[in-house]
Parts: C-alpha cells; structure tokens; sequence
C-alpha cells in the first residue's frame, strides 16, 4: 500500500483536538471527535491492506493479527508499566482496586465494556481514570476479531455484494446510535462496539471506492471535497460539546469529513498539502503514542490537584506527553516493527508473556483490595460507603422506577417518605434504619440529575414526570405523615465545586429548560427553579404532611478518599486535614443564594429546616471525616455515616413537633439572581 503522508497529517488533526479537550482548552470542546476520526483511518487502512492481499491471494489471519501486534502492544506495554508503577505509589486503595480491575480490561481488549459497566456514582472520576482511553483501542480490537474473517469468507461473493454487507451493517450500527441516543443511554451508547462500528464502517467502504484524488482533472472537485471535509471537522471539534449527543447522526460531520479528506485530498490538493507540513506529519507519527501517554499523565495531575489543575500544569503535561510519545516511537514503536529483528514467533510470545504479567498486577489490585497495606498508617477507606440499597432503589431515566414501585423500608407501616435527588439516599437509608427500633416504615422517592423541576419541563429525561407522580402519590396517601426533601440546589444553580474550588462556582445552571419557544436565560431559569420549589412545599404542607427540608450540604474540594490518603506512599500524613476539609464562609458564599430563598419559608409547626452546616461544622470548619470515619463517600454524597448523623437531626426535629407557627399558605419565595453575594474574598 502507498504511503500517503496527508493520512499522517489528519492523524494530527484527530489526536491534537482529544489532547486539548481533556486539558480543557476553550476552544475545543468538541475535540473529542479526533478519535472518530481515528476510528475512520483505522477503518480505511486495514480494510485497504486486506483488500490488496485478498486480491493477491496473500491474505493471512495469522499476518494480520502479527501486524495488530507490533502496532498496538509494544507501546501499550510500556505506557501500562510506568502507569501500573505510578498506581501503586500514588493510588488509594479503594482506586488502585478499581485500576487492577481496568487493567485486566486492557490486556483481555474488553475494556468498553468494563468502563460501560463501572461508570456512575460507585466509579472514580471520569478524567482520573487512568485507563480510560483504552475504551477505544477495545473497539478496534473487538472490531478486528470478527471484520477479517467475515471479509474473507465473504470475498468470494465478490466485491459488490461484500461492500454491500458492509453499507448494510453500517447503517444498522448508526441506526442503533441514534436511537440508543433519543434513549439517552448515554454510556451504552458512547462505549459499545454495536453503536460504534459504523465509524470503521465508513472508513472501510472508502476502502471499495475507486479513488479520484489523483485525476488532475477533477482537481477543482478534489480541492472543494478536501475543503468542505476540513470544515465539518473544524466545526465539530468548535461547536461540539458535551451535551452534543453523541455517537448519534451528529458524529456523521466528522465521520464524513475523514472520509472526505482521504477519498479526495492527495499530496498536491489544498488541504492535503496542508496536512502534509512536516510537523503536521510528525505529529501524526507520534499520535498512537502521544494518545497513550496523555490519558495516565492526565489522571495522575488530576488525582493529586485540588481543584482543576492550571493551564501551565496542562502545558508542562503536553510536552511531557510529547517527548515521552517521541521516545516511544522511536525506540518501542518502531523497532518492533522490524520484522527482522523480531520474528513472529518472538512478537506474539513477548506479548503473551506481557499480557500475562499485566493480567496478574491487575488481579493482584482487585484481589487484595488495592493493597492498602502500602500506607504505613491504617486508613478507614472502607467507611466511604454508599448505601447498600442506592443501587437497586435509586432510579434515573425515561423508564424510571415510579412511587408505586419504590423502595419500602424496613417495616410495612410507611409513616415516611424520602424526596429528592441522589443526595437524599443515604440519609433515607439511615433514617430508615433509626425509624425500624420504633415500629415505622419509609419509602425513598429519588432521582439522579433531578432539580424541583416540578412546574416547567428540563431536558433530564423522566425527571419533571417522576417528580409530579411522586409528589401526587404523597397527597393522596395520608398513612405517609412525615416528608424529607433535599436537593443540591447551589450544583443546579451554579455548577459543581471540584473544577473551580478553592473559588466559588458561578456557571450556567446545570438543567436545561424544554418546551420553551425562546431560550431561558440563566435568571429566568433561577426563577422557574425556587418558584417549582417553592410550589412543591406548598403542596406537601397543604397535603397535610410534616416537611422536612434539608438545607445544602457541605462539598468537599476532593474526593473524600483522596483527601483521607497520604498523596504518595511515601508520606504518613493524609493529603488534606480532614477535620479541616473546607471552611464555613467557603460554605456560606457557595450556597448563599440557597440559604438565602430556603431562610423565606415558614418555619413552624408543620416544616422544619436542617441544616448539615450546623450538623457537621464547627469552629469555622467543615470537617470530611469525624473519628476516623468518613463522612462522605465521595466529594458531595454523605456516607452512610454522614447520612446517619442528619437523620438524627430530623428524629430530633420530629420529637420537636408544635415548636412554632402552624403552616396558613401560601407563602413566596423572593428570587435574588444578584451574584454580589458570591464573594469569594477572604472566605480561606
């Protein structure tokens, strides 16, 4: 096969684009599409290099699954042995377990499925996953397991009818992509071979055209094709971002745009001499390995940082990312491409015996628990726990789990109920727990994702429908007496805390407003939001119910863990003073406008305020972990323990009953949208 030195280049323009993303550049947040575009190349140069040795009847399964080999398993081992190194020194142990169990994913190439599988509440953040990135080389991989072997079962059809099997496929894969994406199966969607293989498809069926870029010709048409192709790219690495749903029809612009570059473009159109600059063509070299390194170097920034790490730190990371990329190239990458240094048979038992040291270092991680004996000092990590019942009774999506259906807890006369977002869980479970010693039952109605939306529609999915059918259910069952509710409200008004601590969150609001004929600005949106809020205690209170209303809960800069543990093995203190973890005015200035509207409502006989500030801070401190246990069981959620101690505060404020005004309706809620408050001056 021809060497085309444009391909190198857009190998650059899809690996660059990922890079910044993930460092969180302005100016890319569609950047993750450079691995669609990978996909593509993938897609085009395998199925070309099939079709050149099926033509010649040189075809070989074992060949093909050699040149797999050198290509992704020498790099990959030596990024996997520095990550597994820097793991143990710098992971805790309940992440060192859960980067064991990705790093058996890795080597057995199942890895999309293991991520589809981890991701949610219960799995380390996202951007800290070392591994993460790999997703995509399992797609490939599994990809290749079955493509050569249908493609040469099917040659004897010929060519026609084996791309016709191929557009059939194709379209069938991208069908199931729109339509896991209008399901909003997010992470099905995103990671699995079904709903991904139409992007190699497409490269592939590029692969069966007749090529045109070297007809002088049609040089103008090239040149245009080339062109627009560039600009379907630019446009979605630009204009995407992460409420893009995607893969969906939307993944076609960069799809097509891949494939418009390598039908159209040679070395002497307009962006295939662009794309062929030596430094465009240099990084494209680098671009497996630069993919490799950048994902762990990443995560370990990010694992050590409070908050958000800096744009210097970014940068000093690129280059890192570059020059160990470089080495690995030069002295990994290609050498194991020489098939006379390394035969056969060494490639594929170096990468057996690889695999295999991998497989073990991984099932070491899971089977030990991360190895928690690395810290000299023990660390109760373990009470970092979540409620047992979160996962079977807490409930999201189109097809949630309605009121009638909900969780019923420990005893069968439901006095109680729970109400709110996933931040009510644990306290209902502790709740729960306190009501069984006398003789009364509670239900727990949450939702992930879900604000007070119940008086104007948000693009959450389910979420407006179940809060209506929950709230109608508590008025029309009077055995149910006593209501907690709780939202995080600062997160929904103003964004989550981790990515500008130690400075106050001031973004957008979080849920988007639907069905509405011009768009809802951010005041707007604030007003719909405490006036839903406002209506959703009134009704509760004119039903006749005891309202508990949980005010916001202090956020960690961290996760608790991290915070817990000593940032190296080397070191004996714990990465943050837990009993010191953030301040009360840090408190007060994030959630001044919550405290603000909750302060409105008519505190009395029938509605009771408790407030975790008051709970758990003390002396101008907001602690993570009180005797050694942990309050949380990650940077927002209380732990069952944390949990445990507000569901006292409610027991306490019921024995209270008839301490103040009785409820007379209705009451408002003043909506301040001034952000003077907000001051982040002197609060550290």
């Amino acid at each position: 096969m021809v060497y085309r030195e444009e391909i190198d280049g857009l190998r650059a323009l899809a690996v660059l684009p990922v890079i910044l993303f993930h460092a969180g550049i302005s100016g890319f947040s569609g950047g993750y599409v450079g691995v669609d575009i990978f996909f593509v190349i993938s897609g085009y140069l395998i199925t070309s290099i099939i079709l050149e040795e099926l033509k010649n009847d040189k075809f070989s399964i074992v060949s093909f699954y050699e040149r797999r080999a050198r290509r992704i398993l020498p790099a990959l081992s030596a990024v996997l042995l520095l990550t597994t190194i820097a793991a143990y020194i710098l992971m805790p142990a309940p992440l060192l377990k859960s980067y064991g169990q990705s790093l058996v994913s890795v080597v057995t190439f199942s890895s999309n499925v293991f991520f589809y599988l981890t991701n949610g509440y219960f799995s380390t953040a996202s951007d800290e996953k070392p591994l993460l990135h790999t997703w995509s080389l399992a797609v490939e991989e599994q990809y290749y397991l079955f493509f050569p072997v249908m493609v040469s079962l099917l040659w004897a059809w010929g060519k026609k009818w084996l791309m016709a099997v191929i557009v059939f496929i194709a379209a069938a894969s991208l069908g199931l992509s729109q339509y896991l994406a209008s399901k909003q199966a997010v992470d099905a969607n995103f990671y699995l071979i079904f709903s991904r293989a139409w992007e190699l498809f497409f490269g592939s069926i590029i692969a069966f055209l007749p090529s045109q870029r070297d007809d002088d010709n049609k040089a103008v048409l090239n040149n245009v094709m080339g062109l627009l192709g560039l600009a379907f790219i630019a446009y979605a690495i630009v204009m995407f971002d992460h409420s893009t749903p995607f893969p969906s029809v939307y993944t076609l612009l960069p799809v097509l745009g891949a494939c418009m570059i390598i039908q159209f473009c040679n070395g002497r159109s307009l962006v295939g001499k662009l794309l062929s600059i030596r430094v465009f063509v240099f990084i494209g070299l680098l671009s497996y390995s630069m993919y490799l390194w950048h994902q762990p170097i990443f995560a370990f920034i990010r694992l050590k940082t409070i908050g958000e790490p800096g744009l210097m730190v970014f940068a000093l990371a690129i280059a890192a990312t570059i020059v160990l990329a470089y080495i690995s190239w030069k002295y990994i990458e290609a050498p194991f491409r020489n098939k006379r240094a390394i035969p056969r048979a060494a490639i594929f038992r170096y990468s057996a015996i690889a695999l295999s040291l991998f497989m073990a270092a991984g099932l070491v991680g899971h089977f030990d628990n991360g190895i928690s004996e690395r810290f000299d000092r023990p660390i109760d990590t373990a009470s970092a726990a979540f409620s047992p019942k979160r996962e079977k009774c807490h409930t999201s999506g189109a097809d949630y789990k309605g009121p009638d259906d909900a969780c019923r807890y420990f005893n069968d006369n439901v006095t109680w109920a729970t109400l709110g977002d996933s931040h009510t869980v644990e306290p209902a479970y502790a709740l729960a727990r306190r009501l069984d010693e006398t003789g009364e039952g509670l239900v727990q109605m949450s939702f992930s994702h879900c604000p007070p939306a119940l008086d104007f529609e948000i693009k959450e999915p389910g979420c407006t429908r179940w809060l209506n059918d929950s709230v109608q259910y508590l008025e029309q069952h009077d055995d149910i007496r006593n209501v907690v509710v709780g939202f995080r409200h600062s997160a929904y008004l103003f964004g989550d805390q981790l990515d500008s601590y130690p400075e106050v969150p001031d973004g957008d609001p979080i849920f988007e407003v639907a069905g509405q004929t011009t768009p809802v600005t951010n005041a707007e949106a604030r007003k719909l939001y405490w006036q839903s809020f406002s209506r959703l205690i009134h009704r509760l209170l004119e039903a006749g119910k005891n309202v508990y209303v949980v005010y916001p809960t202090p956020e960690l800069p961290t996760h608790v863990v991290k915070a817990m543990t000593p940032a190296t093995i080397f070191d004996d203190e714990p990465t943050l003073d837990t009993r010191k973890t953030t301040t009360e005015n840090w408190y007060k200035a994030r959630n001044s406008e919550a405290l603000r509207q909750l302060a409105t409502l008519p505190y009395g006989t029938r509605l009771h305020a408790i407030k975790p500030e008051s709970i758990f801070c003390e002396q101008g401190y907001c602690p993570a972990t009180k005797d050694g246990k942990a309050l949380y069981f990650d940077d927002d959620h209380l732990s069952v323990t944390g949990g445990g101690l507000v569901a006292d505060a409610i027991i306490s404020a019921q024995e209270r009953l008839g301490d103040g005004p009785d409820f007379s309706g209705p009451f408002p809620i003043v909506v301040d949208t001034s952000r003077k408050a907000r001051s982040t001056a002197g609060l550290l």
